[in-house]
């Protein structure tokens, strides 16, 4: 973002007119004017005191930190993991604020580092009270990534927006947000996929390795969709009653892990749930100790057929633990189980991870 555009945002965020910018640094409202319009720019000596009247550092007005790299989000990412997992959550939140601060205009790092920490904070063992500090941020930035002109970001945000407002019951509100996104079928029927075509050139242009690459990405995202698609199907038809149906749907969903060498963990999120709704407690501890035994082996994708090459990410599944082990131990019908409870005594150190 230019520097005129800087001040003239900043100016606005602060309230603050045209007028009242020219009386505290004594030049004339015609000069704001053109510095806004990008004509003239201000005189040095005047810069440090602009920068303090629009509450921002040298940096940010001369957009020194704009072009922050794809390749120095994806690194700083890793390290928020690191701190949380390290420090907790309030240190990753503070360094990414930090960090947000630095790059204001930076509506990639923004969003990655909301999604990143939305995900740590729903996958702590924090209580609501404690978690509401944190909630409360995560909204301030998702409300700034809807103002994207990048129909991708802003979408998102609306997307995790709509999600907040459903698992809080606010059903109108969600809805409300979910209008605003547009539908998947006039997005799909409004463009054409250009990936197949780029396949075609990369193989013709000798990037095979990046063709194969690519279509082992656009398999793994359409089977998580498959996934995700099945497991909805099991739960809404345990909605009407049809348990038989849904237990179906649970096998296929299982299955497809075996079938495509997909992670093991993936294999028991819908037979958890027929379990529970067979009130078997036995069956639900086995299965539950399956799951966190996967958990603690994270999926060596360089080791499979179809997704070997796709670089393998550091993840820490682990952290995943405690949010399971917390929900489970609200299910009545496994509070009485002794079984369940050598379960959580064997877990028990993950337990203390926030």
């Amino acid at each position: 973002m230019p520097m005129n555009l800087v001040i003239q945002e900043k100016r606005k965020e602060l309230g603050l007119t045209q007028e009242q910018v020219a009386e505290y640094l004594n030049v004339s409202i015609p000069a704001v004017s053109k510095w806004e319009k990008g004509t003239t720019s201000p005189d040095i000596s005047l810069l440090a005191p602009l920068a303090r009247l629009l509450k921002i550092d040298l940096n940010t007005l001369f957009c020194f930190h704009e072009d922050i790299t794809q390749q120095e989000i994806d690194l700083f990412c890793k390290e928020i993991g690191k701190i949380v997992g390290d420090k907790g959550l309030e240190e990753g939140f503070t360094a990414a604020g930090q960090k947000i601060h630095e790059y204001p205009h930076n509506e990639r790092l923004m969003h990655v580092l909301t999604l990143q920490l939305d995900g740590l904070l729903s996958m702590s063992d924090l209580t609501a009270d404690e978690m509401r500090p944190y909630e409360e941020q995560i909204l301030e930035w998702y409300h700034r990534l809807v103002r994207s002109t990048d129909i991708k970001i802003s979408n998102s945000a609306n997307f995790m927006l709509a999600s907040r407002y459903l698992r809080n019951g606010q059903y109108e509100k969600a809805q409300g947000t979910l209008d605003l996104m547009p539908d998947r079928n006039d997005i799909i029927g409004s463009m054409a996929d250009k990936f197949w075509l780029q396949v075609e050139i990369d193989k013709h242009q000798g990037k095979s390795e990046k063709a194969a690459e690519d279509l082992q990405r656009e398999l793994h995202l359409t089977l998580n969709k498959v996934q995700l698609l099945l497991y909805k199907m099991m739960s809404i038809e345990l909605e009407c009653g049809d348990l038989l149906t849904a237990k179906k749907i649970a096998d296929k969903s299982a299955q497809m892990v075996t079938l495509f060498e997909m992670w093991k963990y993936s294999a028991f999120t819908a037979p958890l749930e027929i379990a529970f709704a067979e009130k078997d407690a036995d069956k639900c501890i086995s299965i539950l100790r399956e799951m966190l035994a996967a958990m603690r082996n994270p999926w060596n994708m360089d080791k499979t057929l179809l997704f070997n090459r796709i670089p393998a990410q550091a993840t820490q599944p682990e952290q995943m633990i405690p949010v399971i082990l917390s929900a489970m131990e609200k299910e009545p019908l496994l509070q009485n189980s002794s079984e369940f409870q050598e379960l959580i005594t064997e877990y028990e150190r993950f337990k203390d991870r926030k």
